[in-house]
């Protein structure tokens, strides 16, 4: 299984965001939201960012929205004592 990370790449000075899959030995294939066709980055380039590993962050969403934790971390109140 390969692992695929949501990721950003700066382009002209504009951050794009999509998603990256390592290719072995190459770097990685970037490829934008919406987008079919992606592009070859080295794992050396300092303008593409690695963020969290799609299929455990589309599941920590979906466990979140079912127990309501997003409202309950957005909405909270801090009690002052």
């Amino acid at each position: 299984m390969q692992t695929v990370r949501y990721a950003s790449l700066t382009v002209k000075g504009e951050e794009v965001y999509g998603t990256a899959q390592l290719v072995n030995g190459s770097g990685y294939l970037f490829r934008q939201d919406g987008q079919r066709q992606a592009t070859l980055v080295s794992y050396k380039d300092v303008n593409l960012m690695l963020y969290g590993l799609v299929n455990v962050a589309d599941g920590q969403f979906e466990v979140d929205m079912l127990i309501g934790r997003a409202a309950l971390v957005c909405g909270r109140e801090q009690e002052v004592r």
